[in-house]
């Protein structure tokens, strides 16, 4: 009984993981074919970006004190030191990227902008090699 109970188990994993793929990639796809029609009447893209940016903001803190006053562990505080060299970086690339890359749609066709971001994934190898985080 156990074996069938474990293949079971590693189904419905698999079926997990696949429908979570699927939704990620139907929003994913859904998200451009949105700013893509979006940009063709509204031509600040990176305005779009900072209220794209500001709401995922206000949304995380509302969350973070949601989760603090439902479960009651002290939430995590980072140092300014930490923010400016850790955090600072990551969401200033993760900005440009977003407010580039909704820019670009203003000058590009949806083919060329896939194909340009699925090449992403490349450049993450090149730069994490060349700043010896991988090896």
């Amino acid at each position: 009984r156990q074996p069938h109970m474990a293949h079971l188990k590693a189904v419905y994993r698999g079926l997990r993981i696949i429908g979570l793929v699927l939704f990620y990639y139907v929003f994913s796809i859904g998200i451009t074919f949105y700013n893509k029609w979006l940009m063709k009447d509204f031509h600040y893209p990176l305005f779009m970006t900072l209220v794209h940016i500001t709401i995922i903001f206000s949304l995380s803190a509302i969350t973070r004190r949601i989760l603090h006053s439902w479960t009651g562990k002290p939430r995590v505080l980072l140092s300014w030191t930490d923010y400016l060299h850790r955090a600072a970086p990551t969401a200033l690339a993760t900005a440009l990227d977003i407010g580039l890359s909704n820019w670009s749609l203003l000058f590009i066709t949806i083919s060329l902008y896939t194909m340009t971001k699925t090449s992403a994934v490349l450049f993450i190898l090149f730069f994490s090699l060349a700043f010896k985080l991988e090896e």
